[in-house]
């Protein structure tokens, strides 16, 4: 157990003071990382349950992954321009193929926030295309899609958009309920339910949509806005509606993709077939990489000069990476693995719900785990303090954890992939004495 007091303040002034304040900037200092732990510059170890956030699911600084690094960097690391590199063409074609090649066309970006900017500005090229009578974008409250401008006016969270007046405020976005059955936003019960969610998106279609709807876009589990689990029938309910309306489907995959919630993507739970998958994160394996893919007919909507990066594909060290991060997923079996392990959290963190009341819900898929605070479980009303005071508890007991969701009670669980399962007891064991010790204050 660690002993370091940080106080309230998390924040080190020296360490912050040539930075623009809004990114992470609070202690511990982490110098160093192997597998699913990392270390302080004072030597202290943390089981790291953020992973990046995300972004570490091969683990940190996997020997494959740094090998790939460094042999790339010594021959070729960033192409001139616009000329073909095999390297980045065959990372392309393998990504497909975990869509059994029904997505083609691959464009990779820099984050994740490019990603489902440029896969916006794909949507609106094919609707344009196809003579569409009008340009809505329909996005859902809870969801995160980037804090770019257009990434920012998807995501549903007015308190991500506070102080940037028009920023975040793109024409035609529409935003309609998530699936947030815990706190169903219709006020249903789960019996009565039957996804009335997903109808709202047909009534939106009618009422405030400007024209017509040319996107739809949305995290398959929403990860930001708290580990927001769909029900099994809300995906193809929303999928037909689209299909109906000649929508296309956008699912972005920057947090759910690669094998975190033990499919190699989200939306495969639920057998969707999108027409735009966004990814990052986890294919860089810890360098900057991200991208979109789309069918044929979506991806060949782009004219010539109509959409570019700099880095993206052409940075070669990236690409280098994923092709090393794709071999050890496949070759260490992490899919499977992060099945397992988020048996083990899910059986484990149900345990401690049985023991402490403070606990109102816990979902996820794999390794994509949300554990809901609340004052009491009669009002469900959210426990934001208490859900700081565990964080900072289980930090001082090796255990990072990041905290998640709109009203800021819900820690999201996303180790690396590779988190053996005494890991997975540890990280249970922090905060079952945390959630004891808080219960004692």
């Amino acid at each position: 157990m660690r002993t370091e007091s940080f106080g309230n303040n998390l924040i080190n002034d020296d360490l912050a003071a040539n930075l623009v304040p809004g990114g992470s900037m609070g202690l511990p200092v982490i110098t160093a990382g192997s597998g699913a732990e990392v270390l302080d510059e004072d030597g202290n170890k943390y089981l790291d349950l953020e992973a990046g956030p995300g972004v570490a699911s091969v683990g940190h600084c996997h020997p494959t992954v740094v090998a790939a690094v460094q042999e790339q960097a010594a021959k070729l690391m960033q192409s001139p321009g616009r000329y073909h590199s095999r390297l980045t063409s065959e990372l392309a074609k393998r990504i497909t193929d975990l869509t059994g090649n029904r997505l083609r066309r691959v464009f990779f970006s820099n984050s994740g926030a490019e990603a489902n900017d440029g896969a916006i500005k794909l949507a609106l090229k094919r609707a344009t295309l196809t003579g569409k009578r009008g340009f809505g974008i329909l996005a859902l409250e809870h969801g995160f899609h980037g804090r770019l401008s257009l990434p920012l006016s998807l995501t549903g969270m007015a308190s991500r958009k506070k102080g940037f007046g028009p920023y975040g405020s793109f024409p035609g976005v529409v935003h309609v309920p998530a699936p947030y059955c815990y706190r169903c936003p219709l006020g249903l019960s789960l019996q009565n339910c039957g996804v009335k969610c997903a109808d709202v998106v047909e009534d939106v279609l009618k009422t405030r949509v400007p024209g017509e709807a040319a996107a739809l876009i949305a995290e398959p589990i929403l990860g930001v806005g708290g580990v927001i689990v769909p029900p099994e029938s809300y995906w193809p309910k929303v999928e037909t509606i689209c299909r109906g309306n000649n929508i296309l489907l956008i699912h972005d995959e920057v947090f759910c993709g690669f094998g975190r919630t033990g499919k190699m993507f989200g939306h495969q739970h639920w057998d969707s077939k999108p027409d735009i998958v966004t990814f990052a994160k986890t294919i860089g394996g810890g360098l900057p990489l991200g991208g979109f893919m789309a069918t044929e007919e979506v991806g060949t909507s782009f004219e010539e000069g109509d959409h570019f990066t700099t880095f993206g594909g052409n940075s070669q060290v990236g690409p280098a990476a994923a092709h090393a991060v794709l071999d050890v997923l496949e070759k260490e079996h992490l899919v499977k693995r992060a099945v397992d392990a988020g048996h083990l959290f899910m059986h484990g963190l149900k345990g401690l719900a049985a023991k402490h009341e403070a606990i109102g819900d816990v979902r996820g898929r794999g390794l994509m785990i949300g554990v809901e605070l609340v004052k009491d479980r009669a009002s469900r009303e959210p426990a934001p303090q208490l859900t700081k005071q565990l964080q900072q508890a289980m930090r001082e007991r090796g255990v990072l954890v990041a905290i998640t969701g709109v009203h800021g009670c819900v820690l999201r669980i996303t180790p690396p992939l590779v988190i053996s399962e005494a890991q997975v007891t540890v990280a249970l064991d922090a905060l079952d004495a945390a959630l004891t010790a808080a219960a004692q204050k």
